[in-house]
């Protein structure tokens, strides 16, 4: 069986603007930040990967950033579409979908205005300083 889910993983281009975005723009804080160990490069199968990790606390769930410096990597995924096999989202909870639009909409990508879906959630996304789509989703009334 598997238990509940511990963290999100997520690889960034640039820890600095990462945590610009996650920290200072989106409000998360910071667990944990450490330098990448020996043990990565077995994790991930690439030889000699150098870099950073930092931990966000998200509300009892953990963003995990990792930021790979060493070996050069140019596979960035920057023209995906929201509707393309393999891209994956993170999803938020906000208080006000509609006031975190309105505050942020000229500082980030947003895809789309807030809309409401068919449980009553209205949810809009926005894309990282690397791409990656960012749901930011406020639950349902009733819930």
């Amino acid at each position: 069986m598997v238990g509940s889910a511990v963290h999100y993983g997520l690889n960034v281009s640039d820890m600095d603007d990462a945590l610009a975005f996650y920290e200072g723009t989106l409000g998360l804080e910071v667990d944990r930040r450490f330098p990448i160990s020996d043990v990565q490069s077995d994790i991930v199968g690439v030889d000699g990967v150098d870099g950073d990790i930092a931990f966000l606390d998200a509300g009892g769930f953990s963003i995990e950033l990792i930021a790979y410096d060493e070996p050069a990597n140019e596979n960035v995924h920057d023209e995906a579409d929201g509707h393309d096999v393999g891209v994956a989202h993170l999803c938020l909870e906000v208080d006000d979908v509609w006031k975190r639009y309105e505050t942020l909409e000229d500082e980030v990508e947003f895809i789309n205005e807030p809309q409401t879906v068919g449980n009553g959630a209205q949810i809009a996304y926005l894309r990282d300083p690397d791409g990656n789509y960012v749901e930011l989703m406020e639950p349902p009334a009733d819930t």
